[in-house]
């Protein structure tokens, strides 16, 4: 398939987000440190929102026909300073 630097292996298209923005429009009688309060502690405890912030091993399997066949991916590129999990996905078969 040739060299896939970006999304759809264009180079001047990053294949990955770089940033998620979000806008909470709220309107309640609580005082506003009540409500960042809140905020802070639903940020701390978001599963989807940790998992964007430390992100997962990806581990492909492809099922051709019912026949399972091996894929060895070349991860997308990391942006700088990420860490790369070390952990193993195998246990959600």
């Amino acid at each position: 398939m040739g060299n896939s630097r970006g999304k759809f292996g264009f180079a001047d298209v990053p294949s990955a987000c770089r940033r998620f923005t979000y806008q909470l429009d709220l309107q309640s009688p609580e005082k506003e440190e009540r409500v960042v309060e809140l905020l802070t502690f639903l940020e701390r405890s978001c599963y989807a929102t940790n998992t964007l912030r430390q992100p997962v091993e990806v581990v492909p399997r492809l099922l051709l026909n019912g026949r399972e066949v091996a894929v060895n991916l070349e991860p997308a590129e990391k942006p700088a300073g990420s860490k790369r999990s070390s952990r193993s996905n195998r246990s959600s078969r």
